[in-house]
């Protein structure tokens, strides 16, 4: 989860979910894009990754989807208490 610093930045700071989605998501593209590179430099992608990649995408777009249909319909309030239940439980899931 390579947005849950910058997403807890915004939330604390207020910033509104529009402002929020339009920094952390930048973020979170740049930063995949650069371990991308950072692997393919080292000649660290073997074909498996590839293929599980490809695999990968319909659950990607599905969820993307989902993403967007729900990040027009909910407000601030609902928006601020699912990123940061979100966190929590990645959080948690990282101790336990």
């Amino acid at each position: 989860m390579p947005g849950a610093l910058p997403t807890i930045w915004c939330d604390v700071h207020g910033m509104p979910k529009n402002q929020q989605r339009g920094l952390v998501q930048p973020f979170i593209a740049a930063m995949q894009i650069f371990a991308l590179g950072l692997m393919l430099s080292r000649n660290g992608l073997s074909t498996k990754i590839a293929i599980d990649f490809a695999v990968s995408l319909p659950a990607l777009a599905a969820g993307t989807t989902l993403g967007i249909l729900m990040f027009r319909k909910v407000n601030e309030v609902t928006f601020r208490r699912v990123i940061l239940i979100i966190l929590l439980f990645s959080g948690l899931s990282l101790v336990v």
